[in-house]
């Protein structure tokens, strides 16, 4: 949908479209509904009048703070954040890029006062999904206990009332539905979370890029055409992305044409297309990072987008 608003101080100018030089717009945003959800809330309803959040565990003044407490007695900073599950194949749609806005987790830490010796966070969840994590994943400034989403109130599916969103890292860190939040000495040992986590090849948010116009198997009719996407990774920025139509023999440097100021939200890049010849070609990008580190182009796409380039087959008619 073009033109969709985002009512986020500081970051509705964000959300214009994007003319993409050729006729077409693309929205640098993930609209709320258009936003993937592979979890369901299955726990008990959640009276937003009742719930408190908790803050204790190894801490020198663990504190319980109510909704209305958090969303109108704290700091409130909104960001451009891209959040992608762990299991999100090449190319696919389990990722997307929104406005959160909340409380920053490490104003929070300060006023708890939290002990030296905290290596974990372990997190309690309405829907009794409970999970711990090293503290360190939570220690960067754009990490926030968000309210809203897209400038709305948080829908259910999303988290509500409130959830973590931790920039570059895979979204099953992204705790919702909070209820507690407890700092431990102790490492979190749960012989089946980490069962489960041993087939994660990184919780850090990996190099990658993602075309989203072609289309496959699209059938490409006008001149210049505008090949475009999007590019994320962990905590560096994205410095360029390149564009191949040949499989990815050649590449030419594509154009960012949108850039949020937080390094965890994707990148829009665009490339303008005069396909020599008509027939059968192979579109493929690869994004580079600040640092030069490049996307990888491997075999394997699960998890955590260790995988191969996004390649798009076209016709050019």
């Amino acid at each position: 949908m073009r033109g969709s608003r985002v009512r986020a101080e500081g970051v509705e100018a964000m959300s214009e479209p994007i003319d993409l030089g050729d006729g077409a717009w693309l929205d640098p945003l993930t609209r709320t509904d258009a936003f993937f959800a592979l979890t369901q809330y299955k726990g008990p309803p959640i009276d937003v009048d009742r719930w408190v959040l908790t803050i204790g565990g190894a801490v020198q003044k663990p504190v319980e703070r109510s909704y209305e407490a958090l969303t109108g007695s704290y700091r409130r900073v909104s960001a451009v954040v891209t959040m992608e599950c762990v299991i999100n194949p090449v190319g696919g749609r389990y990722v997307g890029t929104a406005v959160w806005s909340g409380v920053p987790l490490r104003d929070v830490f300060q006023e708890v006062e939290v002990d030296e010796g905290a290596v974990d966070l372990f997190c309690t969840s309405a829907d009794g999904l409970n999970r711990g994590f090293p503290l360190t994943y939570f220690r960067t400034p754009g990490t926030l206990l968000a309210y809203e989403m897209n400038g709305q109130p948080l829908p259910l599916a999303y988290g509500f009332p409130l959830r973590l969103v931790v920039p570059g890292y895979y979204g099953f860190v992204w705790r919702k539905w909070l209820q507690a939040l407890t700092l431990s000495e102790e490492r979190y040992a749960d012989p089946e979370w980490l069962a489960s986590m041993e087939a994660v090849k990184s919780e850090q948010v990996v190099l990658t890029s993602k075309i989203l116009t072609p289309r496959p198997q699209e059938v490409i009719t006008r001149t210049p055409y505008a090949i475009a996407g999007v590019a994320w990774g962990g905590a560096t920025p994205i410095q360029r992305v390149d564009v191949s139509v040949d499989g990815g023999r050649t590449w030419l440097p594509a154009d960012i044409v949108w850039r949020p100021p937080h390094p965890g939200a994707w990148v829009v890049w665009r490339r303008l297309w005069v396909p020599p010849a008509a027939g059968s070609w192979v579109v493929t990008a690869r994004a580079i990072d600040a640092e030069g580190g490049m996307q990888l182009d491997g075999e394997d796409a699960y998890p955590s987008g260790l995988g191969r380039h996004h390649r798009v087959n076209v016709l050019v008619g």
